[in-house]
């Protein structure tokens, strides 16, 4: 899909620090309106995850723990506050790694919820990212995506957040834009509760 006229529409925007102007203020209203519509919960008060349960709609996905997700089973999907990332980054001598403990709190929370039946039994932890080598190092594993127009319309979208929400916004905009494609990060119920 040809998206050139629509990445050059987006660089006339002005951005950052949460906040936009032009073209792109139409992710933050998207953003928003997408959380109220799937009703995302905090996965604790403090945490970055944000979640909601929903079965999986597409081809059956083989886990390598042996797990199978098949159409209809559901799933905890997770979504990143970009908000609430943003305020952690604007902190004095903040690293990327430093997120990486919040994470992990995250995911032992959504744990608990689900051993103590506060959530219903899922079959996985799903999520989709611009930043998927991070995954692994939480439990999750990595799958590519196809390069078809629904994927590349995932991927304009998630691109453009970055000039609003992260600290080298139009720098990472335009390396991410020549180098990176959308990934699905996947973690079995079983994985999660070994990790």
């Amino acid at each position: 899909m040809a998206l050139g006229p629509l990445w050059w529409l987006i660089r006339l925007s002005k951005a950052g620090n949460g906040r936009a102007v032009g073209v792109l203020s139409i992710w933050l209203l998207w953003d928003c309106l997408l959380a109220r519509y799937w009703q995302l919960r905090w996965v604790q008060p403090d945490g970055f995850f944000r979640y909601r349960i929903r079965p999986h709609g597409g081809p059956p996905v083989s886990l390598h723990d042996g797990t199978v997700i098949k159409k209809g089973d559901p799933l905890v999907e997770l979504h990143f506050d970009n908000a609430r990332l943003l305020q952690r980054v604007g902190a004095a001598g903040w690293n990327p790694w430093q997120a990486l403990p919040l994470i992990d709190a995250d995911l032992r929370r959504l744990n608990r919820l689900l051993q103590s039946g506060e959530l219903p039994p899922v079959r996985a932890l799903y999520g989709v990212t611009m930043y998927a080598a991070a995954g692994p190092r939480v439990g999750f594993e990595v799958h590519p995506v196809p390069h078809t127009v629904g994927w590349e319309l995932e991927r304009f979208y998630l691109i453009g957040l970055l000039p609003i929400y992260h600290p080298d916004g139009w720098r990472e905009f335009d390396r991410m834009r020549r180098n990176r494609w959308p990934a699905e990060l996947w973690m079995s119920r079983e994985r999660l509760a070994r990790r």
